[in-house]
């Protein structure tokens, strides 16, 4: 009498199966959802240092434009590098394909060098806005410490010219009242 094997392990294998090809889809929702995210974030860094740099800082002398400048470079290249990711990316799965369709799929790493590059890419453009934080925070520091400053100097000689007729008037009197020798 030959035994049949349980139909727990099919079920086991097919549960894997399943859950093996949702952790697939959920780890491409997830790097979608984080290529777009550091490609708002590096496209808003630049919307609203231009904001701060009108707004805030004004007519005033720019302190330390090198740290603008860099923050700049780093979110446009953290940018381009999300962008070259998805196209990298694109080209990967096509790759991927073609490897399914020829059976080489198991001898070689899917995607091939392209999927390293677009790993490498996604990681570039995360550090990239990350060292642009850098940059604005320092840049914003220096010209809003610097602007404070100023501020304060232009209130005290505000607050001097306000006084000056009343100081005028009371040395004017006190020199009129004062015996003259």
């Amino acid at each position: 009498m030959a035994t049949e094997e349980p139909k727990e392990n099919e079920d086991s294998d097919d549960d894997l199966t399943e859950y093996r090809q949702w952790l697939v889809e959920a780890e491409q929702k997830s790097q979608e959802s984080f290529d777009k995210t550091v490609l708002s974030l590096s496209g808003g860094g630049l919307g609203i240092s231009f904001v701060f740099l009108k707004d805030v800082i004004g007519p005033a002398p720019v302190v330390s434009p090198a740290l603008l400048l860099l923050a700049w470079v780093c979110w446009g290249l953290s940018a381009f590098a999300v962008l070259l990711s998805f196209f990298l990316s694109h080209l990967a799965l096509r790759r991927a394909i073609r490897q399914v369709d020829s059976g080489t799929i198991r001898s070689e790493k899917a995607g091939g060098f392209l999927a390293k590059a677009t790993a490498s890419c996604n990681a570039s453009g995360a550090v990239l806005f990350f060292i642009g934080v850098c940059f604005i925070t320092a840049f914003a520091g220096a010209n809003l410490t610097d602007k404070e400053i100023a501020d304060d100097g232009r209130e005290t000689k505000a607050a001097l010219s306000r006084q000056a007729p009343a100081i005028a008037r009371e040395v004017g009197d006190a020199e009129t009242r004062r015996p003259h020798l």
